[in-house]
């Protein structure tokens, strides 16, 4: 099966591309909290990896006004959008790469930050010791991501997304993925050679952010590409958009999500 891209995520590759914006706002201020909390400072030079459409490069830029950021993406037409999307900002550097070999000099960026793409590496330690090398003694490596294991809470519950949630982890294992990859990481990045290592828990949730906030990621619509590729049938989205309804109409709907961020560190004298 063909790795992840926006265009065989979603119906249709607009809806993609704004379910990923709709993901990058739900629980960017408590991102942006933890990375400061893990040591990101205005002026360091940035290196976001996995960078897609451009909407976390945008924080990143509000947060850091006199930094730059250098964004690292396999996708060519997502550097497009991004490029599209942030017209004006001379701040933001593109390079067409993979995370695995960037082409990158050596002891170059302060501070690397990777949001929900570990769990689409086939190879996360040759990334991780990818990004160790073109980091400074000193900068440090946080990735943001998910353990299906750990998904979160949805009250009343709606039996039907367990089952879409174990599929999806089938389908990313089929890619070369991994959505358990979060219990993963501390022992990934101390295997490519980062100490100091620290984790934090993110929690998201309707009570705070509203549950229109939560439903682009709750979009049955998602799942339909994954009919041609005999993962799922269409009764069984009819199923769980009927279920969605249900859940949606009962009358105090609730949902929690979890990740992970996990901090390492590129010591002075490490190897």
């Amino acid at each position: 099966m063909e790795p992840y891209t926006v265009d065989n995520a979603h119906r249709d590759r607009d809806t993609e591309v704004q379910r990923l914006a709709a993901q990058a706002r739900l629980s960017w201020k408590k991102e942006a909290r933890t990375l400061s909390l893990f040591g990101l400072r205005d002026g360091m030079s940035v290196l976001e990896l996995g960078s897609g459409p451009g909407f976390i490069t945008e924080m990143l830029l509000k947060m850091l006004p006199h930094s730059t950021i250098t964004c690292v993406e396999i996708d060519s037409s997502l550097i497009q959008d991004a490029k599209r999307y942030l017209p004006e900002e001379d701040r933001v550097h593109f390079v067409e790469a993979s995370v695995t070999e960037t082409g990158l000099p050596d002891n170059s960026f302060d501070f690397a930050y990777a949001r929900l793409l570990y769990q689409h590496l086939s190879d996360p330690i040759k990334a991780s010791r990818e990004i160790w090398r073109i980091l400074k003694p000193g900068g440090k490596l946080v990735i943001y991501d998910i353990d299906d294991e750990i998904f979160g809470i949805i009250d009343p519950p709606v039996p039907e997304w367990s089952i879409v949630v174990e599929k999806m982890g089938k389908i990313q294992e089929a890619r070369g993925g991994n959505r358990r990859i979060g219990r993963l990481l501390w022992r990934i990045l101390k295997e490519a050679g980062f100490q100091n290592l620290d984790l934090e828990m993110i929690a998201t949730h309707t009570d705070d952010l509203g549950i229109e906030a939560f439903l682009p990621q709750l979009d049955p619509d998602r799942l339909v590409p994954l009919i041609q590729a005999g993962m799922i049938s269409k009764e069984e989205i009819d199923r769980i958009r009927n279920s969605r309804r249900k859940f949606l109409n009962s009358p105090s709907p609730y949902i929690l999500t979890l990740s992970m961020m996990v901090c390492g560190e590129k010591q002075l004298g490490g190897k």
